[in-house]
Order: structure tokens, then C-alpha cells, then sequence
């Protein structure tokens, strides 16, 4: 899957059961509910999003190493995930 078609599915299945509760401890849900909705943390959001994107699209990439800088093994470019297909998802669906 591309990571657009990856975000497209993700989509889907949060919009299909909005009722149902994917984090199931309550403390835990209040904590993710807290860092989503809020405006001064989009760009750790985007971050997350971006590790996360990439780990699913690329099993081998480590999603504690979004820095192409950085040589080793499992480095991506957290960056291209973010502006090339997240941004773009955040376009279309507004």
C-alpha cells in the first residue's frame, strides 16, 4: 500500500465506528484526546503521524529516527512523509 492509500484506510476505519473507543483506558484516552485537540501541538502531532506513516508504509524504517541526517540503519525522511502525503491528506479532506 502507499502511504496515501495507508491514511485513506486509517480514515475509513476511524470515520466507519466513531463511537468505539480504540484506547480503552480512560486516563489513557483523556491523555491522547488532550495532545490531539490541541492547536500548539500540531506539529508533535504531525510528527507522530509521520513516524507512525512511515513504520507502517516501510516495516524496516525505526520511527525513533525521522532524520535522514542521521546515518544508520532504519533512518527515513520524516519530513517528506509529513509534507508529501500528510499535508496533502489534511488538503483534501478540508
Amino acid at each position: 500500500m502507499t502511504p496515501t492509500e495507508i491514511l485513506d484506510a486509517a480514515l475509513a476505519r476511524a470515520v466507519a465506528d466513531l463511537d468505539k473507543r480504540e484506547v480503552v483506558k480512560t486516563e489513557n484516552r483523556e491523555r491522547v484526546a488532550r495532545v490531539a485537540r490541541d492547536t500548539r501541538n500540531r506539529a508533535c502531532v504531525r510528527l507522530v503521524l509521520a513516524c507512525m506513516l512511515a513504520k507502517v508504509h516501510k516495516p524496516t524504517v525505526d520511527p525513533r529516527r525521522p532524520y535522514t541526517e542521521i546515518e544508520g540503519v532504519g533512518t527515513f525522511s520524516g519530513r517528506s512523509y509529513d509534507e508529501g502525503y500528510i499535508s496533502a491528506a489534511i488538503q483534501s479532506h478540508r
